[in-house]
């Protein structure tokens, strides 16, 4: 059954495009935006980070073409670290051209982009290069839970340590 399910998996992270996983719509900001702002957009979205567009466009109007992305890990090593001005524009501390992924591209190749990269977030770009979403670790990460939900779900906190007595009575 494992063996089976290892198969599965191998052939599926190969064939499964990016676009089946569960893409989040990206926090999109101006690159004249404040990280004040920017900061404040994204944990009003509970999300890692926001994707710079040369135009984010109106309400309903798609977002613009990818130049940047700041992340909660930028925040940290090049605002608070270093003890810049949150009113600074985000264009000054993004990181300026990202690493993408194309919507068709498959789940292993955005595994091997984030593993490379050390990426925790990879903007998925649709097929006129305009972002349609981002995909997380934690998207990663669900979706290989489902190819193994119970050995993964029943896992002890600490799966290697060991019980130096019987519980309970």
């Amino acid at each position: 059954m494992a063996a089976t399910l290892e198969k599965n998996l191998a052939r599926n992270v190969r064939s499964d495009p990016v676009s089946g996983l569960s893409c989040r719509p990206p926090c999109a900001v101006q690159p004249h935006d404040s990280v004040a702002h920017v900061v404040r957009e994204m944990t009003a979205r509970g999300v890692g980070c926001a994707l710079v567009l040369d135009d984010a466009g109106g309400p309903g109007d798609p977002p613009g073409h990818l130049i940047g992305i700041f992340t909660e890990s930028d925040f940290l090593a090049r605002i608070v670290a270093l003890g810049r001005d949150v009113d600074l524009a985000v264009r000054h501390v993004m990181t300026p051209a990202p690493r993408s992924i194309s919507a068709t591209g498959s789940v292993l190749e955005a595994i091997e982009l984030m593993d490379g990269g050390h990426y925790r977030h990879l903007p998925v770009l649709g097929p006129d290069d305009r972002v349609i979403g981002v995909v997380s670790l934690k998207d990663i990460i669900h979706y290989l839970v489902e190819y193994f939900p119970a050995a993964v779900y029943n896992l002890p906190p600490t799966p290697m340590q060991a019980q130096p007595a019987r519980e309970g009575a």
